[in-house]
């Protein structure tokens, strides 16, 4: 059933989220620069006003059956079980990082479209300016299928790209569990984030900035590469 999308001023204001995501590479409306869809939304690739996936439609002994992985998620996920970076992957590294068995929270939302297996266009809520997602072609973007294609494929071996839903600080929150990274109170204000003690892709990455909000935060970084700032954030070098 589909659902009409109007803007998610419940989030955000409309104009922040629009004016951030229009004419980026995230942009699949049929005005976007690079793959496209034919719809003119943007929004509905990830977000949904009504029935987003994982939100409380059903309790069971009072609880939610499911969690959203980001606000009113839109998205579907398959069931891939991602190979991760970690000492038994990574040999040589001195990872001292607990990292989940697969990917969680907020980086499984990123990769529900990054890790290549479903389209960009796999939502629960269809827009209703169209009855079915259809897509153009962009090469290193999308293919006609509507998958993601070249760099921006992170594919599910995750063993040579940084570490995610890795645990950053430890038990009692006094200290990172290794020693060579910052603690998080050093982090700049609205730059690199932990998301319930982990480091996740939205850690470092900011879906909704096209390098807007600071120099060098291309692509969709959440704080300037600018003599490698984003690394330093969190690492001692």
């Amino acid at each position: 059933m589909k659902h009409i999308l109007f803007a998610l001023v419940a989030i955000v204001s409309a104009s922040a989220l629009q004016g951030q995501i229009a004419a980026s590479p995230h942009d699949l409306s049929t005005t976007g620069p690079r793959g496209k869809t034919n719809t003119t939304q943007t929004c509905v690739f990830c977000h949904t006003p009504h029935g987003a996936i994982g939100s409380v439609s059903s309790e069971v002994a009072g609880q939610p059956i499911a969690a959203q992985l980001i606000p009113l998620w839109n998205h579907s996920t398959t069931a891939t079980v991602f190979t991760m970076y970690n000492t038994t992957n990574n040999p040589i590294s001195n990872l001292q990082g607990v990292v989940d068995a697969t990917v969680t929270g907020a980086s499984l939302a990123c990769l529900s479209c990054h890790d290549g297996v479903l389209a960009v266009g796999a939502i629960s809520n269809l827009p209703n300016d169209v009855a079915a997602i259809t897509y153009t072609a962009f090469a290193g973007g999308l293919d006609a299928t509507g998958h993601i294609i070249g760099t921006a494929k992170m594919g599910v071996d995750l063993t040579n790209d940084h570490p995610i839903s890795i645990t950053y600080m430890n038990a009692g929150n006094t200290a990172p569990l290794d020693p060579g990274m910052k603690m998080p109170s050093t982090f700049a204000a609205n730059g690199v984030k932990l998301f319930a003690n982990k480091v996740q892709c939205a850690s470092c990455h900011d879906v909704h900035n096209w390098g807007t909000v600071a120099a060098g935060t291309r692509p969709f970084l959440a704080y300037t590469m600018t003599a490698s700032g984003l690394c330093l954030q969190c690492h001692t070098k």
